[in-house]
């Protein structure tokens, strides 16, 4: 028996419930795409692959609606995969575990993947409804939506035909989505050469813990802490002479990161001091700068025994690299209310043999704000004598209020609903910004249901908002 045995509208709980069956991490995505694929031709449907990976689903038209224009529903099949520390979920082969908690769908442990699947469940779900009038139809899964809008970026010209398209991957089913944020990624490689720790040393594993995270665009305006700069300040509230063996923290691009570890080793009449100024500096950040928002930070030591390590001053460089890094939201929207502008996120930190490897992701609706933070990550790491790499930059969604699609949705969504929806942009790397730069003259809404804690183990999706949702859908398509 399924958690989602219960639930309305059946069809779409169907088809999430067999997608969160199969493992979906970004890149890994072609047994779930090759589960749709067949789905779709047993129903009776084209379907077409590009070298990317991306499936196209054409759906005809009902009786009487042929000669309709035809219309995109659009969502990304990939998910992003965390889970918490104590977790042993394995997502290159485990399942999806959901369950019902009150108003919500959640998973156990990990994240639930609703992020995008039920966007794609409610496309399929709503194409073969028959009870809806619906024009012809394709309907547009991409790949590697998480890592950085990869599928999107490599849609052929001509793989669909239609002029306007619906994504549905929106997280708030009172607004409609218009625009979103450009995006750079960051990778800054700090080299240092490691040497035998001296005798009469010792060492600890340092542990930062107990953050929310969340999605790094959606959710940065929180100001929730970020582990990996909660570390660095720790550990240089310590004063100098430590030595770093091992650092990391975060692991996607787009997630705020939860947790962060370091191996570090000092001399050992020095580590008394060490641990309680560490403890007090995160002790300091809790009470006055995550109070009420994100208060279960909490520090830890356990004994480490590296063979070797940086040296101090080279340790004391790469701390404060990280520490200078900026991260968190850094403008607001004068034209637009509450929208995010510009912000940047400290996002993952390795160590390799000889190198700290450092991602960050800057987000900005003003491409020359995007630019100037481009500059800004560059001329850090130049001056803590780091090498830096900065891939494409994704192209943001320019609103336009006066779009034909969003006037029908509008329309719709009051006649459903009894009242209008908010329009708005999102701080957030919606694929419709790429789709839009790559077809011109592509007219694109967003929206969908309420799904909160995206990209952290804490996401849930509203179940009484995929039913609305899904009958928003269904109006929008039977008047298009």
């Amino acid at each position: 028996m399924s958690a989602y045995d219960s639930l309305q509208p059946a069809a779409v709980w169907k088809l999430f419930a067999e997608i969160d069956r199969i493992p979906r991490a970004s890149g890994a995505e072609s047994a779930v795409m090759a589960m749709l694929e067949k789905r779709a031709k047993a129903s009776g449907h084209k379907t077409k692959r590009d070298r990317t990976g991306n499936l196209l689903i054409s759906v005809p038209a009902a009786k009487g609606r042929e000669q309709a224009p035809a219309t995109v529903l659009q969502g990304h099949v990939d998910m992003v995969c965390e889970k918490n520390a104590s977790s042993n979920h394995d997502f290159k082969k485990d399942p999806i575990v959901p369950r019902v908690n009150g108003e919500w769908v959640v998973a156990d442990g990990t994240t639930l993947g609703a992020d995008n699947a039920i966007g794609v469940s409610m496309a399929i779900a709503a194409a073969e409804d028959p009870s809806v009038a619906h024009g012809p139809i394709e309907i547009l899964l991409t790949v590697d939506e998480e890592r950085g809008l990869t599928g999107a970026q490599n849609v052929e010209p001509g793989f669909f035909t239609a002029k306007r398209l619906i994504n549905l991957d929106s997280e708030d089913d009172t607004s409609i989505t218009i625009g979103c944020a450009g995006m750079q990624e960051t990778l800054i490689s700090l080299e240092a050469a490691r040497s035998a720790l001296p005798k009469g040393w010792t060492a600890r594993e340092v542990f930062v813990t107990g953050l929310k995270g969340g999605h790094s665009g959606l959710e940065i305006h929180t100001n929730r802490g970020n582990a990996i700069r909660i570390l660095a300040r720790g550990l240089l509230a310590a004063g100098g002479g430590l030595r770093l063996a091992h650092l990391e923290g975060g692991n996607k691009r787009n997630a705020i990161p939860r947790e962060a570890r370091a191996v570090i080793a000092v001399a050992a009449k020095g580590l008394a001091a060490l641990e309680k100024a560490a403890g007090a500096e995160v002790a300091r950040i809790r009470a006055e700068e995550l109070a009420g928002i994100d208060d279960g930070v909490e520090i830890r030591f356990s004994p480490a025994s590296p063979k070797d390590a940086w040296s101090a001053a080279e340790s004391a460089r790469a701390l404060a690299l990280l520490a200078a890094l900026p991260h968190g939201l850094l403008a607001m929207s004068q034209t637009v209310e509450d929208l995010v502008e510009s912000s940047t996120n400290l996002a993952v930190v390795s160590t390799a043999r000889r190198a700290l490897q450092v991602c960050c992701t800057s987000r900005s609706s003003v491409n020359s704000s995007l630019e100037q933070l481009a500059v800004q990550h560059r001329s850090i790491a130049q001056l803590a004598g780091a090498s830096c790499r900065q891939g494409p930059r994704t192209p943001g969604w320019k609103p336009d209020p006066g779009s034909a699609l969003l006037k029908l949705v509008r329309e719709q969504y009051a006649k459903t609903f009894g009242r209008e929806p908010e329009v708005r942009g999102v701080h957030a790397g919606l694929e419709c910004g790429t789709l839009k730069d790559r077809m011109p003259g592509l007219d694109a809404i967003s929206f969908g249901p309420d799904i909160h804690g995206a990209h952290s183990p804490d996401e849930r999706v509203k179940i009484a908002s995929v039913e609305r949702v899904y009958v928003l859908l269904k109006a929008v398509l039977g008047a298009l």
